[in-house]
């Protein structure tokens, strides 16, 4: 057996999750290779019956080892990881939403990179999108692997699949942790990184399955997200993250997307931004 450094998986559950692909999430972690050696699970605000009873039975083969973290109400993602944070006590933490599935060997082919690369800051890969059942795969989301591409890409784009990251714990504090950002939270984070030239890599790997429906693309628009979108792309130029050539172009982008009809926009993340599979 190898000897892998020890890792968190930080997670955070709110009430409207369905008990079902909570607990698929959750046994993708079960099942893989190499286990963590604690699971941080935050309740951002009450939970249903159908979620706590998932944990309920989670704690019963998990034991000490799940870290249950209860937040009075709902603040969002970032403050929620944010808290989670507060709770790990490994180097390494690793990233998962509660309605995704990893592949079984997603956290060995991490540790093997990051026994390799200690030094690095976030390791992170590609993800696989699917309807109702991860073998329905009906896309993909690529990212650059190398540093050079990523620092480039982040000035355009996310550069990351916020669920597949691993993350150095003392360089996640460093650089402030995870903010409040209105769905931008991962986003801002990796700016954060980048402009502190912290060390980061893409595997050219699937290590994810994530879960995809209609609502997704009903967020990626809206007023509200439109102007922290443009208000965050100005402070990440302002960091260094990017130039007046880069922001207009992703803030007109964006504009375009906040007013297109929510079957167009998922055309177009289907068709150019994603990888869409052949049916």
């Amino acid at each position: 057996m190898q000897e892998y450094p020890n890792f968190s998986v930080l997670m955070s559950v709110y009430y409207k999750e369905k008990p079902e692909y909570f607990d698929l999430a959750l046994n993708s972690i079960d099942n893989q290779t190499v286990s963590p050696f604690e699971i941080i699970l935050v309740e951002d605000g009450p939970l249903t019956l159908g979620l706590a009873n998932v944990i309920d039975k989670y704690k019963k083969s998990w034991g000490k080892k799940l870290k249950i973290v209860k937040l009075r109400k709902n603040g969002g993602l970032g403050p929620a990881l944010r808290e989670g944070t507060k709770h790990v006590t490994t180097d390494w933490i690793a990233r998962m939403d509660t309605d995704d599935v990893c592949v079984p060997e997603r956290f060995e082919v991490q540790l093997d990179e990051i026994k390799k690369n200690p030094d690095y800051a976030i390791i992170g890969g590609q993800i696989d999108e699917f309807i109702n059942n991860p073998k329905n795969i009906i896309g993909s989301r690529r990212v650059p692997l190398n540093q050079y591409d990523i620092y480039n890409f982040a000035r355009y784009r996310n550069p990351f699949n916020h669920p597949t990251v691993m993350i150095n714990r003392s360089k996640l504090v460093k650089v402030g942790g995870y903010t409040a950002s209105d769905r931008l939270e991962d986003y801002n984070l990796w700016i954060q990184f980048i402009k502190n030239s912290e060390k980061v890599k893409n595997l050219n790997k699937i290590l994810v399955h994530m879960r995809v429906n209609e609502n997704l693309y009903k967020r990626r628009g809206g007023l509200k997200y439109l102007k922290n979108y443009i208000h965050m792309k100005n402070i990440w130029r302002k960091q260094g993250v990017g130039n007046y050539k880069t922001m207009i172009c992703s803030d007109t982008s964006m504009l375009i997307n906040t007013f297109m009809p929510v079957k167009m926009r998922k055309l177009v993340y289907q068709t150019f931004l994603h990888n869409k599979k052949e049916q």
